[in-house]
């Protein structure tokens, strides 16, 4: 993994807009698992307001992109995405303090 400038990937992100956003697994699913609406998770992939890291990944020849977003020290959100002619959310997982915590140690999150 290689950390990527957040400005560089707000710049890619910037592009999209609603309508182009692809959801590679159900969209229930990624709601009841983060319990969030689909408008805010939209919203923080367009945003970026709380991006505080971002990585790149190559995995089986495409590129994907890790975006951690942290909103308090107890809570956070980490998003995979692939950016081709569409934004590509692969997964959507929700991140607790401990979590936090030890990514904090990893040296993934400031």
């Amino acid at each position: 993994m290689k950390e990527e400038d957040k400005n560089k990937i707000k710049e890619i992100i910037k592009k999209y807009k609603k309508e182009n956003i692809r959801y590679a697994k159900p969209l229930d699913f990624f709601l009841s698992r983060n319990e969030a609406t689909k408008e805010e998770i939209e919203n923080d992939l367009l945003l970026c307001e709380d991006l505080n890291s971002a990585f790149k990944q190559e995995r089986n020849g495409e590129l994907r992109y890790l975006l951690y977003f942290v909103y308090n020290k107890k809570r956070g959100r980490v998003y995979v995405i692939k950016i081709n002619d569409e934004l590509s959310v692969i997964t959507i997982f929700p991140i607790g303090r401990q979590t936090l915590l030890k990514y904090k140690k990893r040296k993934f999150i400031k």
